[in-house]
């Protein structure tokens, strides 16, 4: 009986501790950013792009593939957890077919950037400072003024209107800065979550076209120190947003669609190890006025996105000569 007695003590206290490691592995957990002050980082972004759009009733195929490559360097972290980041465009590339042909650049393989991509070359070791917040959020922005006009100082008489000049755009303004930091980081929750819970976000954006994107993000599972998660972003036109100008010419963008998010976090630093996302979008985009408030020409247009984001401690393969 004594024996009996002892087995059962025996599984019933192994059932405990089973539990115990099974509410371990599905705890919830606040998901934030913790990077340590001195420690450098490295992010790359690759996007690739298939645009089909129809113009004077030629179709027009265009692929356009974009990379960045930065290294992170953590200056400071304040008491708050906020923390000082040195962000350099260590790496950047470009690929672009379309009817008037193919270009290509690749700072890895290529000493010179081609006539009109200049600005891409340019933005090679420039630097500036954001202050992000445990949550992805951009608090601040420093240098970027400065690091502006370094790149303008080594372009060529007319290589900003050049195709690169509207590339690094989001990156020579702190607007574009902020939002392309949150694009890739702002979407921890603000409270901890256990796989199968979720959470929301809703962001207005202006850079590229204006648009508001709201995302449903859910904790998936956590294994091996890793949490992966799901998203599906909804993207529309903001309808309150201006007409855009381009050489005297207004235009709007009428384009709508979702996105398809995959996620994985290092549970003990936060860091974005990858995020992959599908989009697409279709609609029209309008161009020039009648005189009657209704537009001259719509130009239908698709647009399917594959993206991915990549960080880690070590520098990225592909990113370095």
């Amino acid at each position: 009986m004594e024996k009996r007695g002892s087995r059962w003590f025996a599984l019933v206290g192994f059932g405990i501790a089973a539990l115990g490691l099974c509410s371990t592995a599905t705890a919830a957990i606040p998901l934030q950013l913790k990077l340590a002050k001195g420690k450098t980082y490295y992010q790359k972004s690759v996007a690739d792009q298939h645009i089909t759009q129809t113009f004077m009733n030629q179709q027009q195929v265009i692929d356009i593939s974009f990379g960045m490559g930065q290294k992170l360097e953590v200056l400071d972290v304040d008491s708050a957890g906020n923390m000082r980041v040195r962000h350099t465009f260590t790496w950047c590339m470009t690929k672009q077919t379309g009817p008037m042909g193919t270009t290509s650049y690749d700072s890895a393989q290529q000493a010179s950037a081609p006539a009109g991509f200049e600005a891409l070359a340019a933005l090679l070791n420039q630097s500036y400072i954001a202050k992000l917040s445990p949550k992805g959020k951009v608090l601040d922005i420093e240098g970027v003024d400065e690091m502006k006009a370094a790149v303008e100082k080594k372009l060529p008489p007319g290589a900003p209107s050049g195709p690169a000049g509207n590339m690094i755009a989001p990156f020579t303004e702190k607007q574009g800065v902020k939002e392309v930091t949150e694009g890739m980081l702002a979407i921890y929750p603000e409270q901890a979550v256990e796989p199968g819970q979720s959470w929301s976000d809703k962001r207005t954006l202006s850079r590229g076209f204006s648009r508001i994107e709201e995302s449903k993000w859910t904790l998936q599972k956590r294994e091996n120190g890793v949490a992966t998660i799901a998203g599906t972003t909804t993207i529309r036109t903001d309808p309150e947003a201006p007409p855009m100008e381009n050489q005297g010419m207004k235009m709007r963008f009428d384009l709508s669609g979702t996105q398809e998010n995959t996620i994985q976090i290092a549970e003990a630093t936060g860091l974005i190890q990858m995020h992959q996302a599908r989009q697409q979008l279709k609609g029209d985009i309008k161009i020039g006025d009648s005189g009657q408030g209704q537009p001259a020409m719509a130009m239908p247009m698709t647009i399917e996105s594959n993206n991915k984001v990549e960080m880690s401690d070590k520098p990225l393969e592909g990113t370095t000569k």
